[in-house]
Parts: structure tokens; C-alpha cells; sequence
């Protein structure tokens, strides 16, 4: 028997009390904790666009070929592509199916599905969230339109963290050292190296490893690597030399100084044909471009051909664009530059022995910086019924017997 039974009692009272107690505050809280905070996976898809594709989910363990479209993505899948390849992946709620938003993924690119997830209960007034990580390539996101509950799109790459906070259509590429992000409509957040910036419509932002986001600038942006030509040549580029006869000088490539234009220069004297250029492996997806435009400065101090040679094929200066068509066929598009006129109404202005789509060579005036800005070349491309689907490369580079010339400004401009 208990010596104070009095004592027991009220302990047991007042353990009761306190349990209730407790029970009264965190009863009603955990549901509301539950019915804020509880997810549940949204209806993920993903569909062939074009080529090959392969799709990777934890539940098989090996890739698979994408062969039509694939339901019910799990998270942690994976999805490659290959070069011109293209894929399509859509969000959508889990109770009502509602599109949330999209992925338009395009060649060589990497992406893994971190996790998409809806509040499970109406309740809660969080948002519809999804989350991934681009390793590397190029793809384009939207938000979807009309959707009651915000929807936050969450893009890692290896230098940033994107938000993508309203409906609309954002462009993110991930490059060896770079991301490159670019708002069309709406606005995002770029974040690195504990540092911000906002992107409104028509902004974009460059971030390289380890630094913090460059600023928002205007939607335009070079995909030459060092097209301002203030590196060596190494970052970026490749010179080469080609010759008709071993005995004489292949020319020269070389960066310098050009009336304070950091510029290339190519020269060379001969009897025979040399060409002599620098080239730059692009390999850019370029399908979902609104424009792309070639700007580069000329400078020709000298050339012996007339025109651009007897099939238009030698011009002291030339830009040379190699490119895929949408069924992988290879095509190529030359702007050549000369002073040099010829009275002889047979000697061609443009290359003779090219493929369309061609283009008159232009005219310039000698020993003066011309700054060239060419027309839409998506639509100038597309004007032989072989639209371009991705840019290659580009050639820039002297041809003939003797010749002398400066490049500077190599831009080839895109406009989400």
C-alpha cells in the first residue's frame, strides 16, 4: 500500500492535465503540419522529338531508348540526348492531370529528374514544385499558364541555382566553365557564390564556376567563345594552314593589335593557292532561336585575285558556318569579303561551287575597318527548305595566292 495516497492521486491529476494538455496543442498542430506540408509526386512524361534519346529510371537501373513516350517518371530518372536530338517532358498535377510546366530538352544534353512534387491536401498554400539538374546541354523550360497554385521550377547546374519563379519561357545551357540563362517571358532568379540577380523578359545572365552571376544584360548573346579575340587564340579557337605546293609559305595566323583592336592576322605570298584560317567547334542546338546574326569588323590591306578568284572560292577574308539540318544532313553557308573588283563580268561575286543556301560576297573599301552584321541567318537558312536545327562550327580564314587581312569582333549573336 502506498503511504500517501492523497500524493499519488493528484500526480496522477496532474499528469493527466499535462498529457491533455500537450495532447490539445500538438494534436491539432501535427495535422496542420500534415495537412501544409504533405506531397505527393506530380504525372511526370517524357516524349521523342527527334533521334535518339535515352531514358534512365532508379526503378530499371540501365538506359533505355526512348521509342514514342514514356509515363509516370519517377524521380531520380535521368533523360540524354544525343547531337540533334530533342525530347519533351511535361508536368502535370497528380489529382486533375493540370499541365504545371515543360522541358524542352535539346542535343548532348543531361538532366535528371530530382523531384517534382504537389501538396498532397488544399489546404496547404505551397507551391507546385520541381526541381532538376542540368549536367550539361541546353534546354527549355516553362511554367505553365493558369494554374492556381504557384508553381517554382528549380534548375542545378554545375555554377548556379536558377528559380524559375513565374509562368513563361526561360532558355538555360550549360557549357564547359559557364551557364547561360535567358528569360523570354517571366522572371527567374540566378544564384552562385552567395550572390543574386533577377532576370526579367528579355534579360540573361552568364555564371562561371565559382563566381557569382555577371549581371542581367540584354536577350542577344555570342555563342563564339572568346569572339572579342583579347585571349590567345588556344582559348577557343584552332589555327590550321593548307597548301597547293610544299615549297612555298604556308602564311600566317597570328593574334595582335590592330589600331587597338585586339584582331587576327592573315598573310601570306605566294605563286600558288593557300588558305589559312582559324576554326571553332560550336555544336549548338539552335531549333528554338528567335534570330541569329554573324557580326564581325574586316580589315583588308591586300589581295591578287580579282573578286574572290574564278569561282568565287578566294576571298581575301571569309566566314565559313557549318550546319545540321533537322535529318542530320550537313550543310555549309560562306560570306566572303574583297576590294579588289574585277571589269570582267565572268569572274562570279560568290561561290560558284558551293551548295545554296549562297550569298553575294561583299565588297569593301581597302585599308579600313568595316564592320559587317548579317541578316537573320535562321530564315536566310531555311530559305532552301533545310532550316537549321545546329550550328557546327565556324571557319574564319584567308584564300587565294597572296593576301593580307585582319579580323576582329567575331560574334555570332542568338536571340532567345
Amino acid at each position: 500500500m502506498h503511504e500517501n495516497p492523497h500524493r499519488v492521486a493528484w500526480s496522477v491529476l496532474i499528469t493527466a492535465f499535462l498529457v491533455f494538455c500537450v495532447s490539445a496543442i500538438c494534436v491539432p498542430l501535427g495535422i496542420r503540419w500534415l495537412l501544409v506540408n504533405s506531397t505527393q509526386e506530380q504525372e511526370v512524361a517524357v516524349a521523342l522529338v527527334a533521334r535518339t534519346v535515352y531514358v534512365t529510371r532508379p526503378t530499371v537501373g540501365v538506359p533505355e531508348v526512348l521509342s514514342g513516350y514514356i509515363q509516370n517518371l519517377p524521380e531520380g530518372t535521368r533523360i540524354e540526348t544525343e547531337s540533334a536530338s530533342r525530347a519533351s517532358v511535361s508536368f502535370g498535377s497528380p489529382d486533375s492531370r493540370d499541365p504545371l510546366g515543360s522541358l524542352q530538352i535539346f542535343g548532348e544534353t543531361e538532366i535528371q529528374l530530382i523531384g517534382h512534387r504537389t501538396p498532397r491536401f488544399n489546404f496547404s498554400d505551397k507551391a507546385h514544385r520541381i526541381n532538376l539538374e542540368l549536367v550539361r546541354g541546353r534546354v527549355r523550360a516553362s511554367a505553365a499558364v493558369g494554374v492556381t497554385r504557384p508553381v517554382v521550377m528549380m534548375l542545378h547546374t554545375p555554377q548556379a541555382e536558377i528559380a524559375l519563379m513565374r509562368p513563361g519561357s526561360y532558355s538555360v545551357e550549360v557549357l564547359s566553365d559557364s551557364t547561360e540563362v535567358s528569360v523570354r517571358d517571366g522572371a527567374a532568379v540566378v544564384a552562385a557564390n552567395g550572390e543574386s540577380v533577377v532576370l526579367t523578359a528579355g534579360r540573361r545572365t552568364s555564371v562561371a564556376l565559382g563566381n557569382p552571376p555577371s549581371g542581367a544584360f540584354s536577350g542577344e548573346r555570342n555563342l563564339v567563345r572568346n569572339g572579342s579575340l583579347g585571349e590567345p587564340l588556344s582559348k577557343g579557337w584552332t589555327t590550321y594552314q593548307n597548301l597547293y605546293s610544299a615549297d612555298e609559305s604556308p602564311g600566317i595566323v597570328e593574334a595582335l593589335v590592330k589600331d587597338g583592336r585586339p584582331a587576327v592576322h592573315f598573310s601570306r605570298h605566294g605563286l600558288n593557292w593557300s588558305e589559312v584560317g582559324i576554326s571553332q567547334e560550336l555544336n549548338h542546338d539552335v531549333r528554338d532561336y528567335r534570330s541569329l546574326r554573324l557580326h564581325v569588323a574586316v580589315w583588308l590591306a591586300f589581295q591578287d585575285l580579282r573578286n574572290c578568284g574564278s569561282l568565287g572560292s578566294e576571298c581575301p577574308l571569309m566566314v565559313r558556318l557549318e550546319y545540321e539540318d533537322a535529318s542530320g544532313e550537313y550543310h555549309e553557308w560562306l560570306q566572303g569579303f574583297y576590294y579588289l573588283q574585277s571589269s570582267n563580268g565572268s569572274i562570279p561575286t560568290r561561290c560558284v561551287t558551293c551548295p545554296p543556301p549562297t550569298s553575294d560576297h561583299s565588297r569593301i573599301a581597302n585599308s579600313v575597318w568595316h564592320p559587317y552584321d548579317s541578316p537573320d541567318l535562321m530564315a536566310l537558312l531555311a530559305t532552301d527548305g533545310n532550316a537549321p536545327a545546329k550550328i557546327n562550327s565556324i571557319s574564319i580564314y584567308a584564300s587565294g595566292h597572296s593576301f593580307e587581312s585582319y579580323v576582329a569582333e567575331v560574334e555570332l549573336l542568338a536571340e532567345d
